[in-house]
């Protein structure tokens, strides 16, 4: 077979041909610069807008108003190259808002408040119902944030619950219902079984069928709150035989003289016969006592509480 010579492209020719089509490759985006707009992305997520190298992405907040993220969940501000909520006039136009309550902005995203927990109030959610962050204050806004459910019956710990402030107004859990008073634990254990003011708070009678009145003697009221009031309601207190306390002072019954003392079983069984800052005590005891007694209901296992444990 006769030899044939290869003929190879000259160098140079060769190079330029290489350098065109890479020029054409580059350029490409640049020919067309609306061919993000035709892709199902921009039209879903906003990215209508060709980068540098090529890649749609989002660019401006124009990109995301027309895209589905904005007309669905109001994302229709662009931030750090995606979609956002970026305030309440963008969640306020969109489908979520009209069909689901999702009004209002929190990180990025549209929420219903009333059903939401801010991060930043995780605390006092718990303690007072205020779950969401509005202007720089944590608020309560519904009944979720007042009684932990939506449902009849409260969460024992909730505000509802154990204090009977179960609406959500001015940005407070409040008392506005005797029933939901009388649901709480603080009628159940304290009385206060009737709304007034926005809060729960005892009326005579409540306090006389409650078991402060039978225990503590605590059958009156001062500033809506079961107190002893005299020292007739103290001597017919369970703690009066027992512990001696059985003179009304300052809204407590408290052991008042070394008769209060002297007639109590404690005097007779453990030699607590001398009063102390409001308790009975034997005369060994009197300096313990002096230097900082407890309450009449919190001292010692020959107590109310000491022998029934509550």
């Amino acid at each position: 077979m006769p030899y044939e010579p290869v003929v190879s492209a000259h160098p140079a020719r060769t190079g330029r041909w290489l350098t065109l089509l890479l020029l054409a490759l580059a350029c490409a985006a640049c020919e067309d610069p609306d061919r993000c707009k035709a892709k199902p992305d921009c039209a879903k997520l906003g990215k209508c807008t060709p980068s540098e190298q090529g890649a749609c992405v989002v660019a401006a907040s124009q990109d995301c108003k027309s895209s589905e993220l904005c007309s669905v969940s109001g994302q229709c501000s662009a931030k750090d190259g995606a979609c956002v909520a970026a305030a309440d006039s963008d969640c306020q136009s969109s489908q979520a808002c009209k069909r689901q309550g999702s009004c209002s902005v929190y990180q990025g995203s549209c929420q219903d408040p009333s059903k939401t927990v801010h991060g930043e109030c995780t605390k006092s959610c718990a303690s007072d119902g205020a779950c969401v962050l509005q202007a720089g204050k944590c608020v309560a806004l519904s009944r979720l944030h007042c009684a932990g459910t939506f449902d009849e019956t409260p969460e024992p710990e909730s505000p509802c619950g154990a204090e009977g402030l179960c609406t959500a107004e001015s940005g407070s859990c409040k008392a506005v219902s005797d029933a939901d008073c009388a649901r709480s634990a603080f009628c159940k254990d304290q009385g206060r079984c009737h709304a007034e003011g926005g809060r729960c708070v005892a009326t005579e009678a409540d306090c006389q069928k409650s078991a402060q009145c039978s225990k503590d003697g605590k059958c009156g009221v001062i500033e809506g709150a079961c107190a002893a009031t005299s020292n007739s309601d103290c001597r017919q207190s369970m703690r009066c035989p027992l512990e001696g306390t059985c003179t009304a002072k300052d809204g407590r019954c408290l052991a008042a003289s070394a008769a209060d003392c002297q007639r109590s079983s404690n005097c007779k069984s453990v030699n607590h016969c001398t009063p102390e800052n409001g308790v009975c005590v034997s005369s060994g005891q009197r300096s313990q006592a002096g230097a900082g007694s407890e309450p009449p209901d919190k001292v010692g296992s020959t107590t109310l509480n000491g022998l029934f444990g509550n």
